[in-house]
């Protein structure tokens, strides 16, 4: 059967589109514990999107076709190869995201092709991520040469006869017309944006509806974050303060003992601990003994969520009270070049003598340029760690064993006081660990327990060191995790939002009042709670709250391919800046618990109102810092 141009390629580009609808069901699949059942109009709806991603991409070799659809071999060869990079590298993608989905809870945007390539991290890792990916790479592999042997097998159905120059014209609008059409997704006033895929079966299978290569499109060159005004600025000042005035802690005592004047204060960010797997948080079987053991003996927050899913996200978060609320990194945006406010910053104007430790590759994720732009005044990674080569994982960088020793010892040449942070690395995928460490912390259901297992020992033998040295009962240690990794879907935990639910303890020693904490706090609450702890008497900018203070909002907010989420003690809202896409209680469902979910949502959408209004109007408006009074 022989076809014209025009058939040939629309079944060329429809054979890449089958490959997508492939995809789909297979990241529905493989994610499978993170969705119910989708409904059909996933992928139904997801079509759309396929072909606008499809039809972007393929724009240089459409063109080329458009020239010559019968070209001969050097030209035909042009044509090929142009249909195989671009789809190729789309594929990649979106075969990268069926792995990588579990980790980020989104469709990757532009700012991940920044992270993959700031620092080495990508090349180091690429053989380590293809072993354990392998079936990834497989179906890769299989993608490619479907739509060789479609392209090529297609091609040989191309009419020869002679076409009469009305239709050589006509085919070509025409063509130019249905790509322009799938381009947009339709004939609607505003081109298809990723929101849109809501529409089809709900925020919950957006990413179901939507391809990787869609949302890095899109997601090119777009502003990062755009004005929102839900309500005058004072009434969103009242609901979401973000400078943060000196006043009396109101909740329930914390402090015990002499007041320490000026502190020492060292944040610990252990990589991917989520509270599911510390037995005392989730009252099962627990991988982190030590940290279990020390939340008893400190300010332990129960109900702590992380603001992001990946550590590019959850430092900032941590350190500069910035949440994860537009669809690229703070870090790799253009606002980290603007001032803005960080436990080093605030600090470090205070006399203190500032540090981060990473025992990563320096460059990774940027957070050596992260860490001078906030502040501090010394940034430690594997360039400046004494013996690289003896104690590097071959992946990361430098164990967590021997880096926190070596942290340690650091600390104790600093000049108190001072304010430090260590970030953590052994517990990341790949988890591996030397032989007898593997044999040591071996058990669990999932690669990533002996993992757990090991940074948590590490932790207890750097304090083991610490409480040696003479600045340790003169120090606040918070300790918390990035974010949440790989986590055991058992059922048993309905009662949190599990993708974003970590460790956060405040612990000093014969200092603070050790009890549990029950009310919902948040990674952008750090900065202010540990300043409200040492007894920081100026103003700040902080888009957190003290949770040392009952008047401090009760929830935590974060935000995935443009669906705001915002989380109380019972209920969690999802919003689309628009209008609310859902609200589900958290708590076992009883006629009191499902009456309350509407009257929780509509407080919790203004607050979340104000949030992003705050948010982004700050910004946009390079206001991330306190400004003094002027007279």
């Amino acid at each position: 059967m022989f076809r014209g141009p025009l058939t040939v390629l629309l079944l060329r580009l429809g054979s890449v589109a089958g490959i997508y609808t492939l995809l789909r069901g297979l990241f529905w699949w493989y994610n499978r514990d993170l969705f119910a059942w989708p409904p059909l109009a996933a992928y139904a709806g997801g079509v759309r999107f396929d072909l606008s991603a499809i039809a972007w991409l393929n724009l240089p070799w459409v063109l080329l076709y458009l020239i010559q659809p019968r070209p001969g071999l050097v030209f035909g060869r042009v044509q090929l190869y142009t249909f195989m990079l671009v789809n190729g590298v789309a594929l990649f993608f979106n075969c990268v995201d069926i792995g990588y989905y579990a980790f980020s809870l989104k469709r990757s945007t532009a700012d991940f092709l920044e992270i993959l390539t700031k620092g080495n991290d990508t090349a180091n890792l690429a053989p380590a991520f293809a072993r354990d990916y392998w079936h990834l790479v497989l179906i890769l592999i299989a993608c490619l040469v479907a739509i060789y042997w479609a392209y090529r097998r297609i091609g040989r159905t191309m009419t020869t006869e002679k076409i009469d120059w009305k239709w050589r014209v006509g085919w070509r609008a025409l063509a130019i017309g249905l790509l322009v059409l799938a381009s947009r997704g339709g004939v609607q006033l505003i081109p298809l944006q990723p929101l849109d895929a809501a529409r089809y079966a709900g925020a919950t299978y957006l990413p179901v509806v939507l391809n990787t290569p869609f949302t890095l499109i899109m997601s090119l060159g777009k502003p990062t974050v755009v004005e929102r005004n839900y309500m005058p600025q004072n009434e969103a000042d009242a609901l979401w303060p973000v400078v943060q005035e000196p006043q009396p802690i109101v909740s329930e005592p914390a402090l015990s003992g002499v007041a320490v004047h000026k502190p020492n204060v060292v944040v610990i960010i252990l990589e991917s601990f989520s509270a599911v797997y510390s037995g005392r948080l989730s009252g099962s079987e627990g991988y982190m003994p030590f940290l279990d053991s020390l939340m008893g003996q400190s300010l332990n927050m129960t109900h702590a969520y992380a603001n992001g899913r990946r550590s590019i996200d959850g430092i900032p978060a941590i350190l500069a009270s910035i949440p994860e609320l537009m669809d690229e990194s703070f870090i790799t945006s253009a606002y980290a070049s603007d001032p803005f406010t960080s436990l080093a910053s605030v600090l470090g104007n205070d006399g203190y003598h500032t540090s981060f430790f990473h025992g990563g590759r320096n460059g990774t994720m940027g957070f050596d340029g992260f860490a001078h732009s906030a502040g501090f005044q010394r940034y430690v990674g594997l360039n400046e760690y004494p013996n690289p080569e003896q104690d590097n994982d071959k992946h990361w960088g430098i164990r967590d064993v021997p880096f926190l020793q070596f942290y340690a010892r650091e600390l104790n040449k600093e000049q108190q006081p001072f304010m430090s942070s260590v970030f953590t690395l052994s517990s990341h995928h790949p988890y591996e660990l030397p032989a007898a460490d593997a044999a040591r912390f071996a058990g669990g259901t999932m690669p990533i327990h002996p993992t757990l297992r090991y940074a948590d020992d590490a932790l207890r033998q750097f304090f083991a060191t610490a409480r040696t040295m003479p600045w340790f009962a003169n120090t606040l240690f918070i300790i918390t995790a990035d974010h949440t990794a790989d986590i055991e879907r058992n059922g048993l935990h309905s009662d949190k939002a599990i993708d974003y639910w970590i460790p956060l303890l405040y612990f000093m020693p014969d200092r603070i009042t050790p009890r549990d904490q029950q009310s919902v706090t948040q990674h952008i609450d750090i900065l202010p709670t540990a300043l409200d702890l040492i007894g920081y008497d100026r103003p700040f900018f902080s888009f957190g709250h003290s949770a040392m203070r009952r008047q401090s909002p009760p929830y935590a907010i974060m935000a995935s391919n443009g669906v705001y989420n915002i989380i109380s003690a019972g209920v969690q809202v999802q919003f689309d800046g628009d209008a609310v896409l859902g609200a589900a209680s958290l708590i076992p469902q009883d006629s009191t618990s499902v009456d309350m979910v509407p009257l929780r949502a509509a407080e919790m959408e203004l607050y979340l109102k104000a949030a992003i209004q705050q948010f982004n109007g700050h910004v946009l408006r390079n206001a991330l810092v306190a400004q003094p009074d002027v007279p």
